[in-house]
């Protein structure tokens, strides 16, 4: 409780902001950090064998479909951001936005730098 007394905003704590957030877009915004997780373990081939399959084929596949899906999510929250006169909304989908663009951003360079190699010889 000695901590609450220095609290001089009234800006929500980022359990509030990711529980405001949604289960729908935290379970992407999951999937898309254990994607960064994984990609910098991945090899990009061909014709991926067995466990290979995984690391080779899968993760390299879903990578820009997830990066896809969270810029349709940006685009969806724009236009109910620009949809609505109330500042709490307009935040809210603020912060979504920002988050958005800051994870599919990441989880791009990520994505470019597994694909380095295939890309520039």
């Amino acid at each position: 409780m000695y901590l609450a007394q220095f609290k001089t905003t009234d800006e929500p704590h980022m359990i509030e902001k990711l529980k405001a957030m949604g289960p729908m877009r935290n379970m992407l915004h999951g999937l898309a950090i254990a994607l960064m997780l994984i990609l910098p373990f991945t090899e990009p081939s061909w014709n991926p064998r067995g466990s290979d399959l995984f690391l080779g084929a899968v993760v390299p596949a879903i990578t820009p479909i997830v990066i896809v899906n969270l810029m349709l999510d940006v685009l969806m929250c724009m236009v109910l951001q620009s949809d609505t006169e109330d500042q709490d909304i307009k935040r809210r989908y603020s912060t979504i936005v920002k988050t958005n663009i800051g994870i599919a951003g990441l989880l791009l360079f990520l994505w470019l730098n597994a694909f380095r190699d295939a890309l520039y010889g």
